[in-house]
C-alpha cells in the first residue's frame, strides 16, 4: 500500500496561516471531495466562552472563499456540548461564535449548529467492525451534507491526550447522544449504570454550592430535597454531562475505581470518526490541522494555558490517521516551550525533550497519546505509512481579495486622488532633530 500524502507548510514559510490553509486545499485536491453545488459542511471548533486559543475566523473564511472557488456551496458548523456551558444549547452557541468572530460576514458563509438547539437533531449511524461501539450519533447537518471538510485546532486535551483531526470528527461531528455514547457514559458495564450512588452523603440545601447539583441538572436527573436522604438520581433520565455531583468531590456519586472510561476515551473517539466518514464517504472527506498555538488543553476551557510548543505548520491529507500521526510525529520532534505546561514539576517522561512524546504525560497520570492513532488503525480508519510534501505556495495574487487580482490596490484609489489630493507637507518636521540614535540604543537607565 503507498505511503499516505501529508502535505505541509512549515511555519517559517512566507505566508500567512490563512493563505497556507487555501493552498494546502487545492495542493492535497480536497477540492475533489465535492462537485460544484453540493452542501459543503465546514466542521471547525468556534471556542468556549474566554477561550483565545480556537483557530481564528480569518482562516476558516479563507477555506469557505476556497471552497466557493470551486462551486462548493459550504455552511461552518460545531456541535453543541454534552456539558452544559456557554456551548450546550444552540441559541448559546450561536451567541458565543459570533463574540468569538465567527459570523456570516466574518466567515462569508452560515455558521450553523449541527445538531441543532438542543443537540438532539441526529442520525443513527452503524460503525462497521468497531472496537467498543455498535453505532454512533451523527449531527444532522453534517450527515445530509454532501462532502465535510475539517478544520482541526491541533493542540493537547485533558482526556482525549490530544486534539486531531480523529478527535474533531468522532466526537466534534457527534450530537449530545452521541458524545455521551463516545465517552462511554451509557456503557452498561462501566458508565453510570455501574456508577456508585451514596445519597447518605449529601448535605442538601444546607450545602454551600448545592445549586450546582440542584439547578444545573439539565434533564432533572439529579435533584435535592428537604427530607433525607436529600439527594436523587434517575440513571435513566441522566445524559452523563458532569454538571452534578459527578463533577464534584462531595462522595454523592463516584465513578467505581475499576472503570476504564478515561483509558478507554480516546480509542472509543475512532470508532465513532469512522462511522462518520464511512456514512458520508472516503473521498468525501479532507481534513486540515493547524499546528499553531499549542496549548495543553482543549478550546472547550474558558480560558487559554501557555502555548507547550513553538508553532509547527499546517498540514493537510485525505487520510484522518496519517494526518494526526504526521503532527504528533512533529510535536515529539521539537522542544517544548519553557515555562508551559509540559516543564512542570512532577511529569514523567521528560516532555520537554526534543525527541519525547509531548501529549502522553500532559497529565500526571500518563495516557499514551497514539491510543486514538492505534484504535483508528485497527479498525481501517486510516494509515500511519505517510510521507510529507513539502507545500510551494501559489503566486502572490492567488492570496488577495478578489477585486486586486485584476489590478492592484493603487489601481482603485487613483480616481478618489484626484479629487482628494493627499498632503505632504515638508514643514511637518522640525529643521535639526533633538535626539541622537546612540542615545535610543540600550536599556533605560533608573534613578
Amino acid at each position: 500500500m503507498p505511503k499516505q500524502k501529508v502535505y505541509y507548510f512549515s511555519p517559517r514559510a512566507n505566508l500567512s496561516d490563512v493563505s497556507k490553509g487555501q493552498s494546502l486545499f487545492e495542493e492535497a485536491e480536497l477540492n475533489n471531495c465535492f462537485n460544484s453545488g453540493d452542501a459543503v459542511a465546514i466542521k471547525i471548533h468556534c471556542g468556549e466562552w474566554n477561550n483565545t486559543g480556537y483557530l481564528r475566523p480569518s482562516i476558516v473564511a479563507g477555506i469557505v472563499e476556497t471552497v466557493k472557488k470551486y462551486g462548493g456551496e459550504p455552511f461552518v458548523c460545531d456541535t453543541t456540548t454534552c456539558y452544559i456551558q456557554s456551548r450546550g444549547a444552540g441559541r448559546d452557541m450561536i451567541e458565543t461564535a459570533a463574540r468569538n468572530g465567527f459570523t456570516s460576514e466574518t466567515i462569508g458563509c452560515p455558521f450553523i449548529i449541527a445538531d441543532g438547539n438542543l443537540g438532539l437533531d441526529e442520525v443513527k449511524v452503524p460503525v462497521n467492525g468497531g472496537n467498543f461501539l455498535k453505532y454512533a450519533y451523527l449531527a444532522e447537518a453534517i450527515a445530509n451534507a454532501d462532502a465535510l471538510i475539517v478544520l482541526t485546532h491541533f493542540k493537547g486535551h485533558p482526556s482525549g491526550v490530544y486534539g486531531g483531526s480523529i478527535k474533531n470528527v468522532g466526537i466534534g461531528c457527534s450530537s449530545k447522544q452521541g458524545k455521551s455514547i463516545v465517552h462511554l457514559f451509557q456503557h452498561p458495564r462501566w458508565g453510570l449504570p455501574a456508577y456508585i450512588f451514596n445519597p447518605e452523603k449529601c448535605k442538601g440545601l444546607n450545602c454551600p454550592v448545592n445549586k450546582r447539583c440542584a439547578e444545573n441538572c439539565p434533564t432533572a436527573s439529579f435533584t435535592l430535597t428537604n427530607e433525607k436522604p436529600y439527594a436523587k438520581w434517575d440513571r435513566s433520565r441522566c445524559i452523563g454531562c458532569l454538571e452534578c455531583g459527578l463533577r464534584g468531590a462531595c462522595g454523592v456519586v463516584v465513578k467505581p475505581k475499576d472503570s476504564p472510561i478515561d483509558e478507554f476515551f480516546p480509542a472509543v473517539i475512532s470508532d465513532a470518526a469512522k462511522a462518520y466518514i464511512d456514512y458520508i464517504g472516503r473521498d468525501k472527506v479532507g481534513f486540515i490541522n493547524y499546528a499553531i498555538d499549542i496549548s495543553p488543553q482543549c478550546d472547550c476551557m474558558t480560558w487559554s494555558d501557555a502555548w507547550i510548543l513553538p508553532n509547527l505548520g499546517v498540514f493537510a491529507s485525505k487520510d484522518v490517521v496519517a494526518i494526526d500521526t504526521a503532527c504528533l510525529d512533529t510535536a515529539d520532534k521539537m522542544p517544548g516551550v519553557p515555562g508551559s505546561r509540559v516543564y512542570d514539576e512532577g511529569l514523567p517522561g521528560e516532555p520537554w525533550k526534543a525527541g519525547n512524546e509531548k501529549f502522553t504525560h500532559i497529565k500526571r497520570v500518563p495516557l499514551s497519546q497514539w491510543m486514538s492513532v492505534n484504535a483508528a488503525i485497527k479498525i481501517g480508519l486510516g494509515s500511519a505509512d505517510y510521507e510529507i510534501v513539502e507545500a510551494k505556495p501559489g503566486p502572490r495574487e492567488n492570496y488577495l481579495p478578489n477585486r486586486y487580482k485584476e489590478h492592484p490596490p493603487g489601481y482603485y484609489m487613483r480616481k478618489a486622488f484626484f479629487t482628494h489630493k493627499p498632503r505632504i507637507e515638508s514643514e511637518s518636521y522640525l529643521d535639526v532633530e533633538k535626539v541622537e540614535l546612540k542615545e535610543l540604543q540600550g536599556r533605560p537607565v533608573t534613578r
